[in-house]
């Protein structure tokens, strides 16, 4: 009689826990969830070329969780240099302004503010973000290039 209780109470739970399981992978897509907990953090700056007549925007920024300061921080110094920007922008002989920082500002924000949306509406989408100070250390700098 005992054994028997133990198994339906087994079975019992073990359907529950997978119940709650499915329930919470269906509420809860994966993206949306990253999305909504992330912010741009980095440094971005407006250079020009053709005597000034013309603007391109380029930007190292890393995606962490927006609670985190210290991450965001760690961000924007890693990323502080323009680097290697895109060839082209050597050929033309882009002069860089003085670098802008992104602190803490969504990822629709820079992707339609900052990028003008020629990147898509939201480029979180397709970064995978630093949830923590660990992982924004050795997390690939995401690089965008916006010739206007």
């Amino acid at each position: 009689m005992k054994v028997k209780r133990m198994k339906r109470r087994t079975a019992t739970l073990a359907a529950a826990v997978l119940t709650a399981g499915t329930m919470f992978a269906l509420a809860v897509p994966g993206t949306a969830q990253a999305q909504a907990g992330s912010r741009i953090c980095g440094n971005y700056w407006t250079g020009y070329y053709a005597n000034g007549q013309k603007e391109v925007t380029w930007s190292r920024v890393i995606e962490v969780p927006k609670s985190d300061g210290i991450s965001c921080d760690v961000a924007i110094n890693r990323t502080d240099r323009v680097g290697n920007p895109p060839q082209e922008t050597v050929n033309l002989k882009v002069k860089w302004g003085a670098r802008q920082r992104l602190q803490n500002v969504t990822c629709e924000y820079f992707s339609q503010g900052v990028l003008n949306s020629k990147h898509g509406d939201d480029v979180c989408n397709s970064m995978l973000r630093a949830d923590n100070v660990g992982e924004v250390r050795q997390r690939t700098i995401s690089q965008f290039y916006v010739k206007a």
